[in-house]
């Protein structure tokens, strides 16, 4: 089976998911963030052999690794309505048990996944601009000088970071499984777009870019979960081949 894991509001995931089933990748499971927090059942072993999860959803789907082919994993938070009777003390610690719990899981689901849980992050890391500026730097792609002071305030929603200004016109480029879709940018552009991916160790990173100077392509941010609709049917071709990529 195949999996898209997304909170129940991802309209970019649902939309990849109708995509993934008209390119006939089946069975195709869609389970949303809400879907896992009230799972009936879960088991996860941990081994020097390896590891294995299985999850009995409340509509009595199951979730088995050694059955599991591919995943899109769009998932950002971890509801926490159940634990709303709690203490605010053991509701604080039951939420950061679940993070950890749900970082390991998701990890220790056989590849392909887009994108694999990190330490900053269920769907791949979130990073600081500031980060995210030396990264693109480092991938070849042309930054604007960055500053920031104890004063500034970011805006880490779109990771612009007050070097561009929030009515500048973007252009998106989406990196999936090491290919180029969305706009369109120069060659050297889109090289530097792959590398910054690779540095990034994203299998699907989102790339914001503006004209600077001369009309050039310049970084203005980087997010793991892009509005995947940007890519159009170019994206869900891509994606349908390399969750197939994994296929057994």
């Amino acid at each position: 089976m195949w999996l898209v894991l997304c909170p129940s509001n991802d309209e970019a995931a649902l939309w990849a998911y109708e995509g993934l089933k008209a390119r006939q990748i089946a069975p195709l499971e869609l389970v949303s963030a809400e879907e896992l927090a009230c799972s009936l059942r879960w088991e996860h072993r941990v081994s020097a052999d390896g590891a294995s999860v299985a999850i009995t959803l409340a509509d009595r789907r199951t979730i088995n690794s050694g059955a599991v082919r591919g995943i899109v994993n769009r998932l950002s938070y971890i509801p926490q309505e159940h634990l709303a009777m709690a203490s605010p003390a053991d509701r604080e610690y039951a939420a950061q048990e679940l993070m950890a719990f749900y970082m390991s899981w998701l990890y220790a689901m056989p590849q392909p996944v887009l994108n694999r849980p990190t330490a900053q992050g269920l769907s791949g890391a979130w990073r600081h601009i500031s980060e995210w500026v030396w990264l693109a730097g480092k991938a070849g792609l042309p930054t604007l000088p960055y500053r920031q002071s104890g004063f500034d305030e970011i805006d880490e929603g779109h990771l612009r970071g007050g070097f561009v200004s929030a009515e500048t016109p973007v252009n998106t480029v989406i990196v999936i499984d090491g290919h180029v879709v969305g706009e369109s940018p120069p060659p050297d552009i889109a090289a530097s777009c792959k590398r910054l991916a690779g540095l990034a160790g994203a299998g699907l990173l989102g790339i914001q870019l503006v004209a600077g100077p001369e009309s050039s392509w310049t970084f203005a941010g980087a997010t793991p979960l892009p509005d995947l609709r940007l890519g159009g049917e170019a994206l869900l071709d891509v994606m349908a081949a390399a969750l197939q990529g994994g296929g057994r």
